[in-house]
């Protein structure tokens, strides 16, 4: 019920500023501030589900002189827009702006025990305008969409954005790197907790090679929570600090979420299994064929979301997967061929998979530990698969 609410009350109030944005016909006044007007990055802790994980970012203006109390918000998109689940698979789903009362803004996150860290920014007079109506453009309906993508342009690198071209003379400089050499992925598996080894595994397997390039000093600012702390470390350059001391304004109420089951012990079991009733299976002359359909046909559709991900979608991070090494597509031959066999084709994948277990440590991608019993298993079920099925194929000569 308290779900259906904050919904409820997040869908409105979207379906409110939209409203109000298309009714503008005028260009945009330049709104100005009392003197005791500030604004602030609000950054929010991490939620249950993995996409919360990482936190989130927003911009507070308040101005209590002239009854303003607004957050912005980059986060929000529309669950109305058509073919909605095809163009977030494809990578084409637009993410929008809002502005939200602070009092809206804050309830979501009561509800669910997530906490909010505010750091006003430390901004001139000029400075905080010019913030505020480059904020107030932006939510303008022709102003308001853009294409989100999770590690270049999401809810934290647009905040960090809008902050940087508002300062007048200065720039935000090099962050501190807290981490030196870190990709993108070492980013995720530090924010991630321990009862997301499912979803990690997720990612490992959907996400390909340029996720594990060293990023640049800025590029740390795509976490929310990485971004938190490069504000309360680094410099403008002009020496001073762009925001002031980090202050806790909601507390973490969020029980702790148990711990999951790891998926590499549970393939390594599954390894175990198979192994098992593969030794069984040549001592009784079983063939097992259902076990084969079973674990061909997975990774074959493992194949398939692989490929389209790579070739079939917008998503910059989803290129160059080198999991396609064990998740072959070439696994169909075998999957249609289990009674006639396909020997060469099979030796080729064993060949194949093999060199891909014992090339794990250095291939350019970061391999998930889950998968090094996956590719063991294939191997096994390969060779029995062809065993077998040349006994088929071979027939006794006179």
């Amino acid at each position: 019920m308290k779900k259906f609410i904050i919904t409820l009350i997040i869908i409105v109030a979207t379906v409110a500023t939209s409203a109000s944005q298309e009714q503008e016909r005028r260009p945009l006044r330049m709104a100005q501030l009392s003197e005791g007007a500030y604004a602030s990055l609000l950054t929010c802790g991490p939620g249950d589900e993995f996409y919360e994980t990482f936190g989130h970012s927003a911009l507070r203006v308040c101005d209590t002189a002239r009854r303003i109390d607004v957050v912005f918000n980059y986060g929000t998109y529309d669950f109305e827009t058509e073919h909605f689940y095809l163009k977030f698979a494809c990578g084409r789903l637009d993410y929008c702006v809002v502005a939200l009362p602070m009092n809206e803004f804050m309830f979501e996150y009561e509800c669910y025990g997530r906490s909010v860290v505010e750091q006003r920014l430390c901004l001139s007079h000029e400075e905080l305008e010019r913030l505020y109506n480059n904020l107030r453009r932006n939510v303008q309906k022709k102003n308001m969409y853009y294409k989100y993508d999770f590690f270049r342009d999401n809810c934290a690198t647009r905040v960090r954005d809008m902050i940087d071209t508002s300062l007048i003379g200065r720039r935000l400089p090099k962050a501190t790197i807290p981490t030196p050499k870190a990709s993108y992925r070492d980013m995720i598996y530090k924010y991630s907790e321990v009862t997301q080894l499912w979803w990690r595994l997720g990612v490992d397997l959907l996400l390909g090679a340029r996720c594990d390039i060293t990023m640049t000093d800025r590029q740390y600012m795509y976490i929310p929570l990485e971004m938190r702390h490069q504000f309360d470390t680094l410099l403008l350059t002009d020496g001073a600090r762009p925001t002031q001391a980090s202050k806790t304004i909601l507390d973490e109420q969020r029980p702790d979420l148990p711990r999951s089951v790891s998926p590499t012990i549970c393939f390594w079991l599954m390894f175990a299994i198979v192994a098992a009733l593969t030794f069984l299976a040549l001592r009784q002359g079983w063939t097992l064929r259902w076990l084969d359909s079973i674990l061909f046909a997975t990774t074959f559709a493992i194949a398939l979301l692989l490929l389209f991900l790579w070739f079939g979608s917008d998503h910059w991070c989803t290129k160059w997967n080198m999991n396609l090494l064990w998740a072959n597509p070439l696994f169909i031959v075998p999957l249609l061929r289990l009674r006639r066999g396909a020997p060469r084709l099979t030796l080729a994948l064993i060949a194949i998979l093999v060199v891909f277990t014992v090339g794990i440590p250095l291939w350019p991608q970061h391999i998930n530990s889950a998968v090094l019993p996956i590719a063991l298993t294939l191997i096994i079920r390969l060779t029995h698969y062809f065993k077998y099925t040349k006994k088929t194929i071979i027939k006794p000569t006179s």
